[in-house]
């Protein structure tokens, strides 16, 4: 999943998210909007929590989430609304028409927080790999995949990957090619690429702050990367539509070109 940045002062709302996605690593509390940037630029977050209890300066808070949007659109957000807020910034939340927002009030926390987290979550990288790729794996393949495109995002090795399968790194290799995917150590390679893909096409990213976010140890490195798998720049990746380019390039690798990709078959 990555990481899910929660702008907040609450600790009760930070201790909702570390129960409702199990894994106090997932979480990164920011204390100051400027922060909360900070992190969705430099590290792999994939959404966030904004509290608007916690939201400060001089614009109002439908405002922020809007340029937020609008300067990382791969990113999910909840919008948690306090008792307190003006009815009309929920109004003109709702009139801005943000896809993968979802809005909820201080007190639906307790029973609807998850079903937020995973509405938000629902056009990330990941859900928009899995699928495309659809019923076309095996069920224990489909979730290596899926611990591939989270684990991508960790820091994750080739064996750590096998241990989260519960096989040794060799059969999981072994296991992969025979579906068609590449070998374990591959196979994280690609799914940082998908992120690359998706990120790049960010008005508020960089190739450099892409490059840092998924950990490369240089810029030179991660464009050597894009140039071996893609034969493709950062910037002809972005130009040529960023997430789309790099799944067709997966797809095509893994024999699963006529997969479903955004509601349309994959050539």
């Amino acid at each position: 999943m990555g990481i899910i940045t929660v702008l907040t002062r609450d600790a009760e709302l930070t201790a909702s998210l570390y129960a409702t996605l199990r894994e106090r690593r997932s979480v990164a509390v920011a204390r100051s909007w400027d922060r909360l940037v900070w992190l969705v630029r430099e590290r792999p977050v994939t959404g966030v929590v904004l509290d608007s209890g916690a939201v400060r300066g001089d614009l109002d808070p439908d405002e922020l989430v809007t340029a937020l949007r609008r300067r990382f659109p791969s990113i999910g957000a909840v919008f948690v609304s306090r008792p307190e807020l003006d009815p009309l910034m929920l109004l003109r939340l709702g009139r801005a028409g943000i896809s993968d927002l979802a809005v909820m009030p201080l007190d639906s926390l307790a029973h609807d927080f998850g079903r937020a987290v995973a509405r938000a979550m629902s056009g990330s990288t990941r859900a928009l790999v899995l699928r495309a790729v659809g019923a076309r794996l095996p069920g224990p393949e489909h979730d290596v995949l899926r611990s591939a495109l989270d684990g991508s995002l960790m820091g994750w090795q080739a064996d750590d990957l096998a241990k989260e399968a519960g096989w040794t790194r060799a059969h999981l290799s072994v296991r992969l090619r025979a579906v068609g995917l590449p070998s374990a150590g591959h196979l994280l390679l690609w799914a940082k690429l998908l992120h690359a893909g998706r990120w790049l096409t960010d008005p508020g990213r960089s190739a450099e702050s892409v490059s840092r976010q998924l950990e490369y140890s240089s810029g030179a490195a991660f464009r050597r990367a894009l140039r071996n798998y893609l034969e493709a720049t950062p910037t002809q990746v972005s130009e040529a539509g960023g997430l789309a380019v790099v799944m067709r390039r997966f797809l095509d690798v893994c024999g699963l070109v006529d997969s479903v990709w955004d509601g349309r078959v994959v050539a």
